[in-house]
Order: structure tokens, then C-alpha cells, then sequence
């Protein structure tokens, strides 16, 4: 299970991905029409962004962020119990520092490979069960000036003091980036820690798939002008049974 606690109580939950993130015009044939494809874009949960934001490219490559936004979270915190008590302070989206050496040095060939990238914040919290990660991603089938850059996180025993993050990488070839509220910015999934296997089948075991496989599709496909072709529109969709990501209480 994903845990979150919000920076603040008005931004965003994680919210259920979707099947359908793209309107499209008149026609048959869209990749949304194809049942794993849809599968796929509602499987985990979407990070939303929580205000808007703009990335401007500078004369050197870099990128300006504007607004700046810095919010203060709704709850105060302490340090120690004879300290004031006062409310976190978070930046919403930030660049690498060139030259940084916190929380990780950065060298000079390295930034600039990695100058188009910036950091948003998701304002959450986030745990996971034991010997469950989170994986963070990009919204699947989205083209989009910008990507998420895919990670794994041990948010199972990792105590992260501060919100989690996406790192977006921005085309170098854009003079401008605008992400509105609300949009997606990226896709966190949780998955098993454990020891996934592959091997061959043997020549019995394929016999035996390929068999099935043979009579699913007598059994279920339609005829078509092709002799040689079966039709299964509908069939798979009907047959598939999808994972569910719920936000509860």
C-alpha cells in the first residue's frame, strides 16, 4: 500500500491513473483503442502538479523558473522539544546547482549533460509497506516537451525528511515550458521487492502454449475476408482483468 501525508492539506493527493489522458479527433485505429495500451496508462497513480510553472530557456543552456514559488506546509515542527515550533518551508520546482556538492557533488562535465533537468516537488510524504518500492516514471504513452526521469525508490525503510520529488528533463530544443495545474507530472507504481526469474520453455511446455493459443482464438475470433485471419476486437478487452488504484480515507 502507498502511504502519503500532503505538505499541506489543499494540494493534490496521488490521484487513480487513467485510460484515456489524450482527446482525439474522428477516425478509428487510436492507440487508446487497444485494451493493454489502456491497461497500461491506468496502471498506479499520477503526481499532479501543484501549481503553475513555467521553464524559460536562458542564453547559456539553462533554464529560468518562473515563478519561483516557496510555500510554508500547514503543520509546524520542531527540531528538539525546546525549540519554537515553526511551519517547514518547500520550494516547489529547482535546478541543479552547478558546482553543488550537497546533497551530491556534481562535476562540471556532469552539469553539462544534466542541465535540462529540474526538480518539482509532489508536496507528499510517501511510505510504502515492507519490501514494497515505488517506482516513478513517466506518464506512459504521452508525448510531451518534457519527460519524468525514471527511478526506484526504498520508500520502505528510506525516512525521507523532506517531499518527494520528480526529476523532469526538459527538450533542449524548447525556448519555453508552461505545466499547468493539475497536470500529470509523473507515474508512481509500487512493486515487490523479490527475485523475478526468466528461462526458456521447453519444447513441450511451447507445444502446449501454442495449442491454447490455437484453440482461444477458435473459439473466440470472428471470421474476417481473410481466411487466414481471426478477429478479436472486443474480446481481449472483455476478457482482461485490470488492476485497481483507489485513494481512500
Amino acid at each position: 500500500m502507498l502511504h502519503f501525508f500532503k505538505f499541506r492539506q489543499d494540494l493534490f493527493d496521488p490521484a487513480p491513473a487513467k485510460e484515456i489522458y489524450i482527446k482525439r479527433g474522428p477516425g478509428r485505429g487510436w492507440p487508446e483503442e487497444c485494451p493493454p495500451i489502456r491497461a497500461a496508462n491506468a496502471f498506479g497513480f499520477d503526481i499532479l502538479a501543484n501549481f503553475d510553472v513555467t521553464f524559460a530557456r536562458k542564453r547559456d543552456g539553462t533554464w529560468r523558473i518562473e515563478p519561483d514559488t516557496v510555500i510554508e506546509s500547514d503543520f509546524d515542527y520542531a527540531a528538539h522539544e525546546e525549540a519554537e515550533a515553526r511551519p517547514l518551508v518547500q520550494q516547489y520546482a529547482w535546478p541543479w546547482e552547478r558546482g553543488q556538492t550537497v546533497p551530491h557533488k556534481i562535476s562540471e562535465n556532469v552539469y553539462a549533460e544534466i542541465k535540462n533537468q529540474v526538480k518539482v516537488s509532489s508536496f507528499l510524504f510517501l511510505k510504502t509497506d515492507p519490501n514494497e518500492l515505488l517506482y516513478m516514471t513517466d506518464v506512459p504513452n504521452m508525448e510531451r516537451p518534457w519527460h519524468a526521469v525514471t527511478a526506484l525508490a526504498d520508500t520502505d525503510w528510506y525516512p525521507a525528511s523532506y517531499p518527494w520529488h520528480a526529476v523532469l528533463e526538459l527538450h533542449p530544443g524548447e525556448k519555453q515550458i508552461t505545466i499547468t495545474k493539475g497536470t500529470p507530472l509523473c507515474r508512481i507504481i509500487p512493486v515487490r521487492r523479490d527475485t523475478y526469474f526468466a528461462r526458456p520453455m521447453s519444447a513441450e511446455e511451447f507445444d502446449t502454449l501454442f495449442q491454447r493459443s490455437q484453440k482461444w482464438l477458435s473459439v473466440h475470433g470472428k471470421p474476417t475476408d481473410d481466411p487466414a485471419t481471426l478477429d478479436i476486437t472486443r474480446t481481449y478487452g472483455r476478457q482482461q482483468i485490470k488492476s485497481r488504484f483507489v485513494v481512500t480515507d
